[in-house]
Order: C-alpha cells, then structure tokens, then sequence
C-alpha cells in the first residue's frame, strides 16, 4: 500500500458505484489500491440518512470538515 493521501473526488465517485453495485469493501480497496479501513471510513463518514453514499455529498462533507475552526480558536481560555 502507499503512503496515505486523501481520496480524490474520481476515486470517491469509484467506491459509490461499486458499493451501489454491490462490491464487497476489500474488493473495492483491492481495485482502488487502498486499505480496507480507508474504503470503510470513507463510507461511514459520508453516509447519507437513506443509506447510501454521494461522491458529491462526500466532497462537500470533506471540505466543511477541513474548515472547521481549531479548538484553539473556539476556547479564549486556551489561547493564553
């Protein structure tokens, strides 16, 4: 395996598709060159209240939670 990275949004539109198509996690992991946990995580996270995943909704998930104010940031006590 290679040195972690963040999923790309090609890679996110790969796993909903096999997922939807039915493909097991360590097929698509195998396929995608990535760890199981990796294709596990992404789904978790991502999930839609139906059920299923986005790539479109995962991207947008991605991006709110690379925005996010640090904890620093939020807490005046801890910035003395």
């Amino acid at each position: 395996m290679r040195a972690y990275s963040h999923l790309s949004e090609e890679e996110r539109g790969q796993i909903a598709a096999q997922r939807a198509a039915g493909r097991s996690l360590g097929a698509i992991a195998r396929q995608l060159g990535r760890a199981k946990t990796t294709i596990s995580r992404e789904l978790r996270r991502n999930a839609l209240p139906s059920g299923g995943c986005s790539p479109l909704h995962a991207a947008g998930a991605y991006i709110w939670r690379r925005r996010r104010a640090a904890l620093i940031e939020k807490d005046a006590r801890l910035q003395t």
